[in-house]
């Protein structure tokens, strides 16, 4: 038998991968053709089955050429779609009927809202009618004829004023049998009407073909329940790699448990998910449930959809993981399976991922925010099957408080067994049975189709043939706008030219005139500032009169006169207290401060440096006047109160804003310097001017404009002289996102420091105390690796290490913020990750501009993955090192 199938798109195709394949495995010949193109991954997919099964051949789809006759069916199929969401089953789901009227055509939606029910009923047999006349493409009915095909498919055909409408009467007209197999759950009850209804339609239990009957009038003898057959290949499945091994893929801990949330596709306009996220990970970071301590999370987004999360920055939080790709190809499956099946539970809010989820038997949440569900859950029909069916597959909550509760007592381990997907699997996705497969009913219902009696061709008549007469004016006259629409649009534009050129002319007559009047003004230059560490060429001055972007911002404007008053004060400034991340702190921080001291001319005298760990050389050319927090506290209170803070700011590392811990060290500050009115520059100021940067919201400009860069103080090794190496190199390996502590890790540091030794000393930059998350990964005191730590304290340890790579002949470690201190110090530095999505590659791109824009040491980071290529490279022997991913 040979089988035409027709998709929008090759990704849709993913649905029925496996029913494709078993068409093929039973010998039939089968042609898959695409409407356009696509960029998620659906043509590698087709490509790998066409490449496995000989049988299987692609193709791409002759469109209806432009014209009148494709304009008219738009706008009827359009008007047609639109008609259907004035029925009042429609009445609580505003945005399928507000989206289904923004793409009618305006008169027909005036008309139609005039109208009563009866009055709609026959506007739509008349819309129907007149689509009636529109002729068959001629181009399709060639390319069908073709291909010779017993059955023809057609996926999804249900968009809303879809074209794939002209698929479907091509090989009507033709006599060849056809067939509609529903792609998804939401298909037949939040798309477009079926008319001339196909010969089958494939749907997957009696939910879909109630719809089928009762929202599209297709006959009951035409629809045949399958079941979920693109859900097929989750059962049964055992996962690709260890929970250790995954956990170190995506960037989480092993240790802890995590939960999965998966991304929806929202209708755009109503809300936006990412902030909901946002709002969700504070929640559950803030729950103050033990179950949920540290509790890892992984977000999964949406593959159509990555755009929608520019704005949102995740990285402030810990134990978190943005990770995955369109389940496309095996390796992507294997992610996607892996990810559900060791997740403890799983979150979304409108996904048909819930029902893959259901099949692996997790426990499955979902939050009815008012600001989401009226237009995306409870505002469509298909997403109370997963509350109703069966009991329901959901754990709904209306409230963060409530859901939070409700995911803290479902915590499930790995696999599967969840009572409520195993009673929805049943009812919804295998309704024969959770053991038996729907891709063989699939196949056997296409077979029994090819065996019937070919339908009669379904040709145009003396009634379309009548109506296409009386529809020929006016399609002459649509063809006439559209052939002079190219036209009209360059007549306008010349005559918007032409004003807008006026007007310039108008305003430089009135300049010259005014100059004339008043005299001339001889202008002189303003004198270049000082070279610009961020500027593409190095060294290159920029014109300070120059106003760079993000100038204007109000967080700018205030952050200016915060900075001048404080100036002008004469009172004692703190600045700080910093207690997070070195690399913001080298990275941004210290070249804010820079900036700030320069803008408001603040004395030296005046300030007071709060950071830790002894981090006063960092701050030297800004004042000598500096408090060190571990100090004051052990480094398990500081723990303890660092954590606090980060509770207050609702699981966020980064200073947003002055909580009571910075209060309570500001106020133990003040006290023993025996200040009095003070005043405070706090990192949370830098921070929200930044956001705007690290949001993509404003060019690099912003950072230009509030930072001077420079380097580090230079530091004297001290008393630490004779008790290091004459020559050697320091190291820094700590387990971060970037380079998780896995054994593959383990190994490569291993063996890295083995090779290193060969050749030169090497000095641990380990530390005694443990101020964070990051464990040290490079351990011992062997042979020509030598250890500092016990020249530490909690108070010192940063000059200690600063003042090691000061001396040092090159940094070797992780790439993390601390790696930034060796080319600031002028020593060459070369760190090394294994995560790619483990840190965010704009503040590794500004490091770099600063490092070569001062020519002080130079900054390598490398992907494990290439270590062995570089070693080639230079003539050593292979090693494998590393795994590849």
């Amino acid at each position: 038998m040979k089988i035409l199938f027709f998709a929008r798109h090759y990704s849709y195709l993913r649905l029925f991968e496996s029913g494709i394949a078993e068409l093929a495995r039973r010998g039939h010949q089968v042609h898959l053709s695409a409407d356009r193109e696509e960029s998620m991954g659906g043509r590698r997919m087709v490509e790998r089955l066409a490449e496995q099964y000989p049988n299987i051949t692609l193709g791409t789809t002759p469109g209806r050429a432009p014209g009148a006759w494709t304009e008219l069916a738009r706008r009827l199929r359009l008007g047609i779609d639109y008609l259907r969401y004035l029925d009042p089953r429609y009445s609580d789901t505003p945005h399928l009927r507000a989206r289904a009227r923004d793409r009618a055509p305006r008169s027909l939606v005036s008309v139609a809202e005039r109208l009563g029910p009866s009055g709609r009923a026959a506007l739509a047999r008349v819309l129907r009618t007149l689509e009636g006349g529109i002729p068959v493409s001629a181009d399709l009915e060639r390319y069908i004829a073709s291909r010779r095909p017993d059955v023809v498919l057609v996926t999804p055909l249900i968009e809303l004023g879809s074209p794939q409408m002209d698929h479907l009467a091509a090989a009507k007209a033709l006599g060849i049998r056809t067939a509609l197999p529903v792609a998804s759950w939401d298909h037949l009850s939040s798309k477009a009407v079926i008319r001339n209804v196909p010969d089958l339609l494939l749907v997957w239990n009696d939910i879909q073909k109630q719809e089928a009957i009762e929202m599209h009038g297709v006959p009951a003898d035409r629809v045949v329940v399958t079941g979920a057959h693109p859900y097929d290949q989750w059962f049964g499945r055992a996962p690709s790699r260890s929970r250790e091994s995954f956990c170190s893929r995506v960037g989480l801990r092993s240790d802890r448990p995590f939960i999965l949330y998966l991304c929806s596709s929202l209708f755009r306009g109503t809300a936006s998910e990412p902030q909901f996220v946002e709002r969700w990970v504070e929640a559950i970071r803030t729950s103050g449930d033990p179950r949920l301590k540290d509790i890892g999370i992984l977000i999964r987004p949406h593959p159509a959809r990555p755009e929608d999360w520019k704005d949102i920055d995740l990285s402030g939080f810990k134990n978190i993981a943005f990770w995955g790709a369109h389940p496309v190809d095996d390796e992507a499956k294997n992610d996607y399976f892996d990810s559900m099946y060791y997740s403890a539970a799983v979150v979304g809010l409108n996904t048909s991922a819930f029902l893959e989820a259901a099949v692996v038997g997790k426990p499955v949440h979902s939050v009815l925010d008012e600001t989401i569900s009226k237009h995306n859950q409870e505002g469509t029909i298909h997403f109370h099957y997963l509350m109703d069916v069966n009991g329901g597959l959901l754990r709904v909550a209306r409230t963060l408080d409530e859901h939070v509760q409700l995911l803290a007592d479902s915590l499930a381990s790995e696999g599967g067994g969840d009572v409520k997907a195993q009673r929805f699997v049943e009812g919804f996705i295998r309704p024969f049975g959770a053991s038996v497969p729907a891709t063989a009913k699939f196949a056997d219902a296409i077979e029994r189709l090819g065996a019937q009696a070919a339908p009669r061709a379904q040709r145009a008549g003396m009634f379309e043939g009548l109506l296409r007469l009386v529809l020929y004016p006016a399609m002459a006259a649509l063809q006439l706008l559209l052939a002079t629409q190219p036209h009209r649009k360059r007549v306008r534009l010349a005559i918007k030219k032409v004003f807008q050129d006026g007007r310039r002319r108008m305003f430089v007559a009135l300049k010259q005139f005014a100059q004339r009047q008043l005299g001339e003004k001889e202008l002189t230059a303003a004198p270049l500032g000082p070279p610009s560490a961020l500027t593409p060429k190095p060294g290159r001055p920029r014109d300070p009169a120059k106003k760079l972007a993000g100038w204007n911002l109000p967080e700018a404007e205030e952050t200016r006169e915060l900075v001048t008053a404080l100036g002008r004060s004469g009172r004692p400034i703190l600045i700080g207290p910093w207690l997070s991340e070195a690399g913001f702190e080298l990275l941004y921080w210290i070249p804010f401060l820079r900036w700030a001291k320069t803008y408001g001319n603040l004395d030296p005298l005046q300030l007071v440096v709060i950071s830790r760990g002894g981090a006063a050389s960092w701050y030297r050319d800004l004042t000598t006047n500096y408090e060190d927090v571990l100090s004051f506290y052990s480094p398990e209170e500081f723990r303890a109160s660092n954590d606090a803070r980060i509770f207050e700011q609702r699981g966020r590392l980064k200073h947003v804003d002055i909580c009571g811990f910075d209060r309570e060290i500001i106020a133990k500050v003040t006290e023993k310097r025996g200040l009095s009115g003070v005043r405070l520059l706090h990192p949370s100021t830098m921070y929200r001017l930044f956001d705007h940067f690290w949001f993509q919201r404003v060019p690099i400009t912003l950072i230009e404009a509030f930072t001077s860069f420079g380097a580090l103080s230079t530091v004297e090794p001290g008393d630490l002289r004779g008790r290091l190496p004459e020559r050697y190199v320091a190291a820094k390996f700590y387990s971060n996102a970037a380079l998780p502590d896995t054994p593959e890790n383990q190994a490569f540091v291993a063996a890295y420091l083995d090779e290193l030794t060969r050749h030169v000393d090497v000095v641990l930059l380990n530390t005694p105390h443990r101020f964070d998350d990051h464990e040290d990964i490079a351990k011992g005191n062997r042979g020509r690796i030598h250890t500092i730590d016990h020249l530490m304290t909690p108070a010192n340890n940063l000059d200690v290490q600063t003042r090691v790579i000061a001396g040092a002949d090159a940094y070797v470690g992780t790439y993390g913020g601390f790696s930034y201190v060796a080319p600031l110090l002028g020593t060459h530095a070369l760190t090394f990750y294994s995560h790619v999505t483990g840190f965010r590659f704009d503040h590794l791109e500004l490091a770099k501009r600063v490092f070569s824009g001062l020519r002080k040491g130079s900054f390598v980071e490398l992907d494990l993955r290439s270590v062995d290529m570089l070693r080639l490279g230079f003539g050593a022997p292979h090693h494998e090192f590393v795994t590849k991913a």
